[in-house]
């Protein structure tokens, strides 16, 4: 075995688990113990090696998907709630309120038609998406072990620890299946940090001293140096007249070929985003890919989508509330978590207790900033303070339970687009500028509505379909 592909196994060994004993926990092998070791201060708290003026103040998962199944029955309740789930989505009408589902406490809206291969789609804002078989099908999706897809929002992600998520995963599967006996793979899981930077985002040089590898590796071969023969290279070169008869490519050279394609690294961003400064950076393909990073201002993208939830774990960690955070993200699915775990899927358990050992390949192998890139030898170029802060991110301790929601930028932007209609409304009402009775009994009537709403359960319908009630 070459050595580029030994420590490749050995730093996703702690992904693969047993297909048949589920509950086994993966160990981080030896080698990649001893380098993380070595690599590190062997004194001290964890937390003094970040670099004075970075500081972690957040860390986790903020997309989590998963398909849960296999040779197990639907549940009882599944069974029964499917002929009244098809009977609804035969008799809807477009404009028609969506029906709730009542689910472990929390309400989900179920959609009138779902998505290939799956029949039933129901979402909760506060939780995400669940996408189910057709149960009359069932037994199709038992050799892709994939009947039940679920998809989670951050702010559900972020409200638990890693220690207990899986549980809350678990949890919810359990209601659609009739035994513990499916299983629970990955099928996408984004991975983040929060670091603080000061005043002022990464700057376009720091982008352009970024190594990344683009492509997962499909392919690995014993000799790094590529090199072609006079031959070989006659057929890369073009004809010289137009008398010689077509070129035959050798399989020697297309192997060649194919492993520059496969095993190139490229320095700096694949596309970026930039208004007056640059505010994104993507490193890889987002679309179509199956591996790739982003870089971004997270500070900035807060205050656009009034995100009052993620401040408030950052002051957890010890923001200031000045500081610029800059979120480094990288997003994995399951075609890049099949490649690490030589083609079968990856337990969401593995991956839960592996997650340290994925971060270190992400962040000192996939994708590196550097203070110069060695065009000579780019494994050799010097990582930024800035980037070992990242590297070791994951091993630090940071809060992630955010606050009970409060909704408070929500109800004041609606608060305000409330009266405004009301004050056009009794603009046009008024019979002169003087109709200040006009305006009473606007106001009285509006009192009567509002109020009247407690009593027909108006409310409590509507924060089912928020999925808060």
């Amino acid at each position: 075995m070459s050595k580029q592909k030994k420590w490749w196994w050995e730093a996703v060994t702690s992904l693969t688990t047993s297909q048949k004993h589920r509950s086994t926990i993966p160990v981080i092998s030896p080698t990649i113990a001893q380098d993380t070791a070595s690599a590190r201060p062997q004194h001290g708290d964890p937390r003094t090696w970040a670099v004075v003026g970075n500081q972690v103040v957040l860390t986790g998962i903020d997309t989590l998907a998963v398909t849960a199944g296999g040779a197990v029955a639907p549940s009882n309740w599944l069974q029964e709630q499917a002929s009244i789930w098809s009977e609804y989505q035969q008799q809807y009408q477009l404009g028609d309120d969506y029906v709730c589902i009542e689910i472990l406490g929390k309400w989900w809206q179920l959609y009138p038609g779902g998505s290939n291969p799956y029949k039933y789609k129901l979402r909760n804002d506060e939780v995400g998406y669940v996408k189910v078989w057709n149960v009359d099908k069932w037994s199709s999706g038992v050799d892709g072990k994939q009947q039940v897809h679920i998809h989670f929002y951050s702010k559900f992600l972020h409200s638990y620890t890693l220690e207990t998520l899986y549980h809350q995963v678990e949890e919810l599967c359990s209601v659609f299946f009739s035994t513990l006996d499916y299983e629970i793979n990955t099928s996408r899981i984004d991975l983040h940090t929060d670091v603080t930077n000061g005043n002022k985002f990464l700057s376009v040089d720091d982008i352009e001293n970024v190594i990344s590898r683009s492509k997962v590796r499909q392919h690995y071969y014993e000799n790094q140096e590529l090199e072609l023969s006079k031959e070989e290279l006659e057929f890369l070169s073009p004809t010289t007249n137009n008398k010689g008869g077509q070129k035959l490519i050798p399989t020697s050279v297309l192997e060649k070929l194919n492993r520059m394609y496969y095993q190139q690294t490229n320095v700096g961003a694949n596309n970026i985003i930039m208004k007056r400064d640059l505010e994104t950076a993507y490193f890889g393909k987002s679309k179509g890919g199956s591996l790739w990073c982003k870089m971004y201002n997270k500070t900035k993208q807060v205050k656009v989508k009034c995100d009052t939830d993620t401040p408030l774990l950052w002051e957890e960690n010890g923001w200031n509330g000045e500081d610029v955070v800059v979120r480094v993200e990288f997003s994995i699915t399951r075609r890049a978590l099949k490649d690490m775990n030589d083609g079968l899927y990856v337990p969401l358990k593995s991956i839960l207790s592996s997650i340290n050992t994925l971060w270190k390949y992400l962040t000192e192998k996939w994708c590196r900033m550097v203070e110069e890139v060695k065009t000579n030898n780019s494994t050799l170029s010097k990582v930024t303070s800035f980037w070992s802060v990242i590297q070791s991110s994951f091993t630090q301790s940071t809060t992630n339970v955010i606050r009970k929601k409060t909704y408070k930028a929500k109800l004041n932007q609606l608060f305000l687009q409330g009266v405004g209609c009301l004050k056009q409304m009794i603009s046009y009402g008024m019979v002169d500028n003087d109709d200040w009775c006009y305006v009473r009994s606007a106001i009285t009537a509006v009192e009567n509505t509002l109020s009247s709403s407690i009593q027909d359960g108006e409310y409590y319908c509507r924060r089912q379909l928020l999925g808060i009630a």
